[in-house]
């Protein structure tokens, strides 16, 4: 089941999100463009962190346990944020090493647009977008 973020929650979702070197609190919550969304059975099986920017969303973070992975989580997560959102695209970067991920994002649609020279200090990003109701 797919819920908005709640606060009781917090110390679960960072700690999937430590992998990342991100911590959420009290003042990212306070961002009216941040969004959080997590897959729960009976324990959370994944996380997507993004911004709704008007009419365009740019996914911050996801990521599914290890354990639960190649299960439809992440698109299950990727599927609500599209049908709950009035939005045009969706954006985001991913590290240039990270197949896993780039062939999941070109999976569901996503195509590479640019390169982000040391996005990521040592390594290059793909940008990547989905256009909605292409």
């Amino acid at each position: 089941m797919i819920e908005e973020f709640n606060d009781k929650d917090l110390n679960i979702i960072n700690s999937f999100l430590k992998s990342f070197d991100f911590n959420i609190n009290s003042t990212s919550l306070n961002n009216d463009f941040m969004h959080i969304i997590t897959y729960k059975d009976s324990i959370i099986k994944g996380v997507l962190v993004y911004s709704l920017i008007y009419d365009r969303v740019e996914i911050d973070y996801i990521i599914v346990d290890e354990k639960y992975r190649n299960h439809g989580i992440a698109t299950k997560l990727l599927n609500y944020v599209i049908e709950n959102n009035n939005i045009s695209n969706i954006t985001l970067e991913v590290r240039e090493s990270n197949v896993i991920a780039i062939n999941f994002y070109e999976k569901n649609g996503f195509k590479k647009a640019a390169i982000r020279k040391n996005y990521y200090k040592n390594e290059d990003a793909i940008l990547m977008i989905k256009k909605i109701g292409e």
